[in-house]
């Protein structure tokens, strides 16, 4: 870990992507190896690793994908096999599918990864059902809920971003101060929660945006120059301030 003084460690689609500024942030960070980047994303590495080689980001001290479940090490992805391990403990797709079949209202829709099993909900009482189900089925897992697509992800217990990261930063031996995190999602919370410094972008989630703590900064840009504008807030004051119509 030679000559990494900083860590961003950010979430990938509506944060690093999607809201342009990419090119530059990538530049910026490809100029600045001194900041070394570990990506955390929902994706599945298939998923992740051609978006972050599009848009010509660095190569990551490491990679979290599925929420966290899985982690590889940059930037050659080698799977962390015993962190893989003590997501498998618990987890158990069929208690998942066979306790929540044929309930009303909650329809299996497939398996998008070995870590992660949808369902299309039909309204707020059937997911309402469906967690009580799992609960006195003694399911051990976590349930991700998208109303606008009325879908209910299902994964490991232990599939949290923000586990992932100070497993990785423990690993690599960089300490919290160390890090700036990034990110717009709900799936994002417990990275932003304070332990970090960090920036929510401007097309954040809402209900995020209300609750940070005074250590994560609410960009009014979004994507990649709100990430550009909080790590010129945070740890180098000599970025140029980010235009004004690129706010969102």
């Amino acid at each position: 870990m030679a000559g990494i003084k900083w860590v961003l460690a950010s979430d990938i689609d509506g944060t690093l992507v999607g809201h342009g500024g990419e090119a530059l942030l990538a530049d910026y960070l490809r100029q600045h190896p001194e900041i070394g980047v570990i990506y955390l994303t929902g994706r599945t590495r298939a998923n992740a690793e051609p978006i972050i080689r599009h848009y010509g980001f660095p190569d990551p001290l490491a990679l979290a994908t599925d929420i966290g479940a899985d982690v590889y090490w940059g930037p050659d992805l080698h799977v962390d096999e015993n962190w893989a391990f003590q997501q498998r403990r618990d987890w158990s797709p069929r208690r998942v599918v066979r306790a929540l079949e044929g309930l009303d209202g909650v329809m299996f829709g497939a398996r998008s990864s070995h870590w992660r099993i949808v369902f299309q909900i039909r309204d707020l009482e059937a997911l309402a059902l469906a967690k009580a189900q799992l609960i006195r089925a003694g399911v051990a897992c976590r349930t991700l809920w998208d109303g606008d697509e009325r879908r209910l992800d299902i994964v490991p217990r232990g599939a949290l971003k923000g586990r992932a990261l100070k497993y990785i930063l423990n690993r690599l031996n960089l300490k919290a101060q160390q890090c700036f995190v990034a990110g717009d999602a709900e799936n994002d919370g417990d990275l932003l929660e304070g332990r970090y410094r960090g920036v929510l972008v401007a097309n954040g989630t809402l209900s995020l945006r209300d609750h940070l703590p005074p250590v994560i900064w609410r960009s009014p840009y979004e994507g990649a120059y709100g990430v550009l504008d909080g790590l010129r807030q945070f740890i180098d004051d000599s970025l140029p301030l980010v235009p004004a119509e690129y706010a969102g």
